[in-house]
């Protein structure tokens, strides 16, 4: 949650890891979001995706609820406070 805090960027990696993390082995969550077509403005929660991977002309991505509660958890892991179970040592 700490490293990644944007919503954005952990959708772009569920639907096509490989653009936004060069290398990985992550496989692709796409059955977690649906094709739409655009009518009237794009949708704001719209995943802004990169070629090869990007819709066709008039249709958008965007998150089932199942992608939209998987992020949200995935940006709930922010571990950066001190726990006070485990205090940090002095320096």
């Amino acid at each position: 949650g700490a490293r990644q805090p944007s919503a954005m960027w952990h959708h772009q990696h569920l639907y096509q890891p490989t653009v936004v993390s060069p290398g990985s082995i992550m496989p692709a969550y796409r059955y977690l979001y649906r094709l739409q077509k655009i009518e009237g403005q794009p949708s704001a929660n719209a995943i802004d995706l990169l070629p090869p991977d990007a819709p066709p002309p008039g249709y958008e991505i965007v998150p089932t609820f199942e992608a939209e509660a998987l992020v949200a958890y995935l940006l709930s892991l922010n571990r950066s406070y001190p726990l006070p179970e485990a205090p940090e040592p002095p320096q």
